[in-house]
């Protein structure tokens, strides 16, 4: 009987040791994206205060007009009457100042001498000065200029004299092939109204004008 309990309980023992070692271990589940990495690995936050950025001509977006900016125009322009009739081809030089506002708008002022002789071998004079706003749109290294003046002008034909309004739309192309200098070409129309007490004698003349234009940047 002794033998019997003796062997039972050895037997049991065994079976207990062979249950334990078949029965796996389960780790324990880490939360998601948890780590178990030494916090003392990880380098404590610098309190030292960080350096501004300082910003390279890299970052920097440049116009080829700014606001400050000026430009001054220098022209010669070929002058053809429409109306009146008794005008024949003439010239026109003149010069401008101008100022950016913004990277597309300027205003300014030009002063001019023109003149065409007549059908009766006259000539007729015209020192016109305007005050004109510019808005102008960039393309590349080309520019196109829309300019609108108004302005004053003194007239002389023959010994006759006037001085009457003068308005003068007018379109441009320049090409603008170093910071400094632009060369294009400007066409446009004077207007000059002649108003006089007896309305029959009022009438207005037109002058298309177009021709080469040099501009200095600054």
């Amino acid at each position: 009987m002794r033998k019997a309990i003796i062997f039972i309980t050895l037997l049991l023992t065994f079976s207990f040791a062979l249950i334990a070692q078949e029965v796996p271990v389960e780790e324990p589940v880490l939360p998601e994206n948890e780590t178990t990495q030494d916090n003392s690995e990880i380098p404590a936050e610098s309190t030292e205060p960080k350096e501004p950025e300082i910003k390279t001509e890299e970052d920097y977006v440049y116009k080829t007009n700014q606001p400050g900016d000026w430009f001054i125009k220098v022209g010669i322009n070929g002058g053809f009457p429409i109306q009146p009739e008794t005008m024949k081809f003439g010239l026109d030089l003149n010069l401008g100042f101008y100022y950016f506002f913004s990277h597309f708008f300027a205003v300014g002022g030009d002063v001019s001498f023109d003149y065409n002789p007549t059908v009766g071998e006259k000539v007729f004079y015209c020192i016109p000065f305007m005050a004109k706003g510019v808005f102008q749109y960039t393309l590349g290294k080309f520019e196109i200029p829309l300019f609108l003046g108004l302005g004053g002008a003194i007239e002389r034909h023959n010994s006759n004299s006037y001085f009457g309004m003068i308005i003068k739309p007018e379109i441009g192309l320049f090409y603008r092939f170093n910071p400094d200098w632009s060369i294009g070409a400007t066409c446009g129309v004077s207007i000059m109204p002649q108003w006089y007490k007896n309305s029959e004698y009022n009438y207005t003349g037109y002058i298309l004008n177009a021709g080469v234009s040099v501009r200095y940047h600054l």
